[in-house]
Protein backbone atom coordinates (compact mmCIF):
# COMPACT_ATOMS: atom_id res chain seq x y z
CA UNK A 1 0.00 0.00 0.00
CA UNK A 2 1.05 3.33 -1.16
CA UNK A 3 2.06 5.95 2.19
CA UNK A 4 -0.14 8.83 1.64
CA UNK A 5 2.75 11.84 1.25
CA UNK A 6 2.58 14.65 4.33
CA UNK A 7 5.00 17.22 2.96
CA UNK A 8 3.35 20.04 0.16
CA UNK A 9 6.03 18.41 -2.19
CA UNK A 10 4.96 15.21 -1.61
CA UNK A 11 1.94 15.80 -2.39
CA UNK A 12 2.27 18.14 -5.28
CA UNK A 13 4.26 15.08 -6.90
CA UNK A 14 1.90 12.83 -6.04
CA UNK A 15 -0.74 15.05 -7.69
CA UNK A 16 1.75 15.58 -11.25
CA UNK A 17 1.92 11.43 -10.98
CA UNK A 18 -1.65 11.14 -11.28
CA UNK A 19 -1.78 14.01 -14.10
CA UNK A 20 0.84 11.90 -15.78
CA UNK A 21 -0.63 8.37 -15.34
CA UNK A 22 -3.54 10.04 -16.43
CA UNK A 23 -1.94 11.53 -19.88
CA UNK A 24 -0.08 8.69 -20.64
CA UNK A 25 -3.32 6.63 -20.51
CA UNK A 26 -4.93 8.84 -22.76
CA UNK A 27 -1.49 9.35 -25.40
CA UNK A 28 0.34 6.38 -24.82
CA UNK A 29 2.99 9.18 -25.04
CA UNK A 30 5.80 7.61 -24.22
CA UNK A 31 5.53 4.74 -26.54
CA UNK A 32 5.18 7.56 -29.06
CA UNK A 33 8.32 8.69 -28.50
CA UNK A 34 9.74 4.82 -28.32
CA UNK A 35 8.33 4.73 -31.78
CA UNK A 36 9.34 7.22 -33.55
CA UNK A 37 12.88 7.78 -31.90
CA UNK A 38 13.68 4.36 -33.95
CA UNK A 39 12.36 5.54 -37.30
CA UNK A 40 14.51 7.94 -36.53
CA UNK A 41 16.92 5.72 -35.61
CA UNK A 42 16.81 3.59 -38.59
CA UNK A 43 16.66 6.61 -40.86
CA UNK A 44 19.95 7.24 -39.12
CA UNK A 45 21.51 4.07 -40.21
CA UNK A 46 21.83 2.85 -36.34
CA UNK A 47 22.25 -0.99 -36.68
CA UNK A 48 19.04 -2.99 -35.55
CA UNK A 49 21.45 -5.01 -33.02
CA UNK A 50 21.35 -1.22 -31.17
CA UNK A 51 18.27 -0.47 -31.90
CA UNK A 52 16.67 -3.88 -30.13
CA UNK A 53 18.49 -3.33 -27.65
CA UNK A 54 17.60 0.03 -26.54
CA UNK A 55 14.07 -1.01 -27.37
CA UNK A 56 14.20 -3.88 -24.51
CA UNK A 57 15.49 -1.70 -21.72
CA UNK A 58 13.02 1.29 -22.83
CA UNK A 59 10.17 -1.06 -22.36
CA UNK A 60 11.21 -2.50 -19.52
CA UNK A 61 11.43 1.06 -17.98
CA UNK A 62 7.86 2.19 -19.36
CA UNK A 63 6.30 -0.60 -18.11
CA UNK A 64 7.77 -0.41 -13.98
CA UNK A 65 6.66 3.40 -14.91
CA UNK A 66 3.22 2.51 -15.73
CA UNK A 67 2.59 0.00 -12.67
CA UNK A 68 4.04 3.14 -10.65
CA UNK A 69 1.87 5.57 -12.21
CA UNK A 70 -1.19 3.37 -11.79
CA UNK A 71 -0.37 2.91 -8.04
CA UNK A 72 -0.12 6.88 -7.77
CA UNK A 73 -2.99 7.04 -9.37
CA UNK A 74 -5.70 4.42 -7.41
CA UNK A 75 -3.68 6.02 -4.47
CA UNK A 76 -4.92 9.57 -5.32
CA UNK A 77 -8.43 8.30 -6.28
CA UNK A 78 -8.42 6.65 -2.12
CA UNK A 79 -7.79 9.84 -1.12
CA UNK A 80 -10.11 12.09 -3.22
CA UNK A 81 -8.09 13.81 -5.44
CA UNK A 82 -10.11 12.48 -8.18
CA UNK A 83 -10.61 15.23 -10.42
CA UNK A 84 -6.67 15.24 -10.68
CA UNK A 85 -6.87 11.53 -11.74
Amino acid sequence: MMKRPTTPDGRMEAIAGGVRARLEERTGFSRKITSETVEIARALGVTDREIESWVNQRLKLLTSEEKRLKDIKAHLERIGEKSYV
